[in-house]
């Protein structure tokens, strides 16, 4: 199998640790810019997005979260999302995770649109504000409070290394104290050093 990736994009890197975690062997990464516009990216997903994911069978799954559950459900025994469906709980928590890593992710496409002369400073402070919202909520959830790794929390540590990565003036760790303390201890698993953004 291939993975078309990037080192800072916390979509691929969710991949990337969901791979190392799980002890995935069989699968190369080819760093890709998404901005490039390669043939190879955009034959295999014409909305030119990664992570892209190539079986071997040659079909093309695209998007974070079915690479992540296909190689939960595939080659992981499902340890990521859970054996039996109907975990609303832990659904959720995932969700409240991957949008933030949207917020996130616009708040950075804002910043680029700085040299254009075009960005908003409405949305700069909506997705601003939703990831401390949203952090805050973590503070009051068994994300963090969780011994094992499970889809949330792997997305949670990859959100918190790209906010800190790309969002440095964001002082999350004053509305989110305990999810810090947390992440300080998590974040040095060997399958996050060895996909650290940059």
């Amino acid at each position: 199998m291939r993975l078309l990736s990037s080192q800072a994009s916390p979509y691929a890197r969710c991949v990337g640790v969901l791979i190392q975690h799980l002890g995935i062997n069989n699968i190369e990464e080819l760093l890709v810019n998404p901005f490039d516009n390669t043939a190879e990216l955009l034959d295999a997903n014409p909305l030119g997005q990664i992570p892209c994911l190539i079986t071997n069978d040659g079909l093309a799954l695209f998007d974070s979260e079915v690479i992540m559950r296909y190689l939960d459900t595939e080659l992981g025994d499902r340890q990521m999302f859970g054996a039996a469906s109907g975990n609303w709980v832990l659904e959720c928590q995932y969700s409240l995770v991957k949008g933030l890593i949207d917020s996130a992710v616009k708040l950075r496409q804002e910043q680029m649109r700085q040299e254009e002369g075009l960005r908003s400073a409405f949305w700069t402070s909506r997705f601003e504000q939703a990831l401390l919202r949203g952090l805050m909520q973590i503070e009051l959830q068994t994300v963090i409070t969780q011994i094992t790794i499970q889809a949330p929390q792997l997305a949670l540590i990859c959100l918190l290394d790209y906010v800190d990565f790309r969002h440095s003036e964001l002082d999350w760790r004053k509305v989110a104290p305990a999810t810090a303390l947390w992440f300080s201890e998590m974040r040095d698993l060997p399958a996050f050093i060895q996909t650290r953004p940059q």
